[in-house]
């Protein structure tokens, strides 16, 4: 730069003589100290040359300054790691009884609809049971003829007149009729269709003046307020799903969930998809939740006190089968220095690896920036997280 300076100094000097000459008549004077002052710019230019050279030898050679990886870390704590696993279930109602006639008839009314609250034993529907009411009255009366009958063969054998048989005919004949009418006046009363339990009526299968076969379904009653949630565990989670668990229950298309205590838990495998039974009481009123309503229910199968763990995608292997990550350390006047450690590992859970071997508590981590580092290089921590 300071060569420079000289430079366009001089430049300026000889035009401003190039300029006066120009103007006057004395041009191969200026010619003359026009060389003169170009010889002496050759002359300042090696001087300034020698100068900077000299002042090179002086300083020394000039040292470039170092730039470090920058990189993001954590501190490694303790704390209870815990490992839980989705299951989907439903929800089931205890209390879910499809209603059928128990003798054949045509249904001549409906006491109820759909969606209706009936109490146990309340009437459904009336069948048409017009038939069974004549045979009741032709039993009636051949019954009245055999108690007659009866009282008379009765009479005749206290007094000894008449045979032994008559007597049995018209005794046989009397019970025989009476038993009859019990049963036709039984099946009278099955002309009812009868609430089983106390619910809402969810569904209707018949309508009026259809005919209502003996075991056909007519209705379904539901007892919204006795549900349960029913879920399918794996048989490998037999081991550690008891009886009084917390699980959290989410119902996704309420969109809501709760913690719920496991009421049942099944002693049997089911052979065809090895899983078996979990159920939660939902005794909570008001939640409105209806029968098979779909549920996820998730399950904490494994927890372990004071363990140690480092987001999953700083774990990491190599050609030889060895699992690692880097740490920092600090080695006397530096600090920072990328160190490989082996590590073994255990559960994995949302993006976090348990690490049962090789990080203890207190260890630094290095977060962003692992894939660029060299081990034994000091590097610049740029975000210190805790």
């Amino acid at each position: 730069m300071l060569l420079n300076k000289y430079k366009k100094g001089i430049a300026l000097i000889s035009l401003a003589g190039v300029l006066v000459a120009c103007g006057g008549n004395e041009l191969e004077d200026k010619k003359k100290e026009l060389h003169q002052k170009q010889d002496a710019l050759v002359k300042l230019e090696k001087e300034i040359k020698d100068l900077e050279t000299k002042i090179e030898e002086i300083e020394g050679p000039k040292e470039s300054k170092v730039v470090l990886k920058p990189v993001t870390v954590f501190n490694v704590e303790a704390y209870t790691f815990r490992h839980f696993v989705d299951v989907p279930g439903d929800v089931i109602s205890n209390r879910n009884v499809v209603v059928a006639p128990e003798t054949t008839g045509r249904i001549v009314r409906r006491f109820f609809e759909e969606g209706a609250y009936v109490r146990r034993g309340q009437r459904l529907a009336k069948l048409d049971v017009e038939i069974l009411q004549k045979q009741i009255e032709e039993v009636e009366k051949s019954l009245e003829l055999a108690d007659i009958m009866y009282e008379k063969q009765s009479k005749l054998w206290e007094q000894n007149i008449g045979s032994e048989v008559q007597y049995l005919q018209a005794k046989n004949n009397k019970e025989s009729l009476e038993a009859k009418l019990a049963s036709l006046k039984e099946q009278e009363a099955k002309g009812y269709i009868i609430a089983p339990i106390s619910g809402k009526i969810d569904e209707v299968y018949m309508k009026e003046g259809e005919m209502a076969p003996a075991g056909q379904p007519y209705a379904r009653v539901v007892d919204i307020n006795n549900v349960e949630v029913v879920a399918e565990v794996s048989e490998k989670y037999s081991r550690d799903v008891k009886r009084g668990d917390e699980v959290n229950v989410k119902f996704p298309m309420l969109d809501f969930e709760k913690a719920m205590k496991v009421n049942v838990v099944g002693q049997t495998i089911n052979q065809t998809n090895r899983t078996f039974k979990i159920r939660m009481k939902l005794n909570e009123k008001g939640l409105d939740v209806k029968p098979n309503t779909m549920a996820v229910v998730t399950i904490n199968d494994y927890s372990k006190d004071n363990a140690v763990a480092i987001p999953s995608n700083l774990v990491q292997k190599n050609t030889q089968g060895e699992t690692f990550t880097y740490i920092l350390t600090n080695d006397g006047a530096k600090k920072n220095i990328v160190k490989k450690v082996e590590i073994k590992t255990g559960k994995s859970y949302k993006g976090k690896t348990m690490i049962t071997e090789g990080i203890t508590a207190g260890m630094v981590v290095i977060d962003k920036g692992y894939s660029e580092v060299v081990v034994g290089e000091e590097v610049r921590v740029v975000d210190y997280k805790i």
